[in-house]
């Protein structure tokens, strides 16, 4: 099966269902889905919200006047995205299916990933599961005064939060300064550099690399840290749920410091939510989905 953008056809944006089905792809690419260009446009039909138009047609996902939206975008769990058995050359072929957030929360999600953890098996006939790929390691604090800083993209902050990655920066160096804290700025590598030199990815470089903990918002980075045992101070929305510490406690050195069970069970949740493109592409998600989908 074809698992590139051509299979579906839908352009970075928003997609509301017109067909019977729920086939994740344009009409004319046998999908139930057409492109939505103004909120006017909205009923009260499933949307899709593809990705991120950063562009004079964005459209903020809080205007969307319903629940009813799901974002489809790089999974929460970014190891299926690196080569494994199942998916040698690291291709982007499972994402992220969220309902009424961009991120996996309490309430959009069950701990429940059997269905995940079985087409993993299936992919790699039998050579991985889901926790061989994820390797989590339990949350500690170490000895360390030094904090990765982890900043989205520009765009992410311009758009959805209406300030400048610079200036989200700039706080986070004034704070860790004042707290005593030795800070280091992640810049992410391309996708091709951590695709094919692990110890550019975000887990293996905390596995390698002693930090206090990391500063993240509205990124994945979060979702890395905790799996590599390394606590997650968030600053805004995030994919980690009760994982993560607030400013506030980390203002008083009071860490968020959850047992491999809580870990395991959020990883659940995120697995919930995260499909193979064929699931999508076939309709074949909203059998088994947890939220029915009107």
């Amino acid at each position: 099966m074809d698992l590139s953008k051509r299979a579906h056809g839908m352009n970075w944006g928003l997609h509301q269902r017109v067909g019977n089905g729920y086939r994740i792809a344009l009409t004319s690419h046998g999908g139930d889905f057409e492109r939505l260009n103004s909120v006017d446009e909205i009923s009260g039909e499933m949307i899709v919200k593809f990705g991120n138009n950063f562009d004079n047609g964005w459209i903020h996902p809080d205007d969307i006047p319903h629940s009813n939206w799901y974002f489809f975008d790089n999974p929460e769990i970014p190891q299926l995205l690196n080569p494994w058995k199942g998916n040698p050359r690291g291709n982007k072929e499972f994402v992220r299916f969220t309902r009424g957030s961009l991120f996996t929360e309490q309430q959009n999600s069950i701990p429940n990933s059997d269905r995940l953890d079985q087409m993993i098996k299936d992919l790699s006939n039998g050579q991985n599961n889901l926790e061989s790929l994820i390797r989590p390691v339990p949350v500690r604090m170490r000895k360390t005064r030094r904090v990765l800083i982890c900043p989205s993209s520009p765009n992410c902050f311009q758009y959805y939060y209406h300030c400048e990655r610079s200036s989200w920066i700039s706080v986070w160096l004034v704070w860790c300064d004042q707290n005593g804290y030795e800070p280091v700025i992640r810049s992410k590598p391309a996708r091709d550099a951590r695709r094919s030199h692990p110890e550019t990815r975000l887990y293996e470089h905390l596995i390698l690399n002693d930090y206090a903990f990391t500063i993240s918002q509205h990124s994945v980075a979060a979702v890395e840290s905790i799996m590599a045992g390394v606590p997650a101070v968030v600053t805004g929305p995030h994919p980690i749920g009760d994982l993560g510490t607030s400013i506030e406690r980390a203002d008083s050195g009071d860490f968020e410091l959850p047992d491999s069970d809580r870990v395991w069970n959020w990883i659940q949740r995120i697995a919930s939510n995260t499909y193979h493109k064929s699931e999508l592409f076939s309709g074949a998600w909203h059998e088994f989905h947890h939220v029915k989908t009107r």
